[in-house]
């Protein structure tokens, strides 16, 4: 699924968010620094997405309707091991943090964070993705 005007190289992402409003701010950052979005506001959903779409990462919250970052995540590893995943939460515990790092989230934010954080943790994965070995 591309954007007019982008190509098959942009890199997509995932979000997988229930408040639309949130959504909206991460596709917005996200699209202004040249990535595709794909948008979802469950696991369920996201996992139908993954079936459909190649993404390069995902960033999933933790507490959604249906299925969580939790279940989501550990549905991910299984099926899709090499998928990047960030959780963000507004419920961030050290033993949340640890149990998302456990089961397979690449990286971690609480919320509230500057966007320019999660900007950032984003670019950084891309261009430890695109050099050279």
């Amino acid at each position: 699924m591309f954007l007019p005007g982008q190509t098959a190289l942009a890199p997509t992402v995932l979000i997988v968010e229930d408040d639309p409003a949130t959504r909206r701010l991460y596709k917005f950052l996200l699209n202004n620094g040249g990535y595709v979005v794909i948008e979802a506001d469950d696991g369920l959903v996201a996992l139908e997405l993954l079936a459909q779409h190649h993404c390069d990462l995902v960033i999933t919250d933790l507490n959604m309707p249906r299925m969580d970052g939790i279940a989501l995540i550990k549905a991910i590893r299984r099926d899709y091991p090499a998928l990047y995943v960030i959780l963000v939460t507004a419920f961030g515990t050290p033993d949340v943090e640890k149990q998302a790092l456990r089961i397979g989230a690449n990286d971690y934010l609480t919320k509230p964070f500057e966007f320019d954080e999660l900007a950032h943790r984003v670019q950084t994965f891309f261009q430890h993705q695109t050099r050279p070995a």
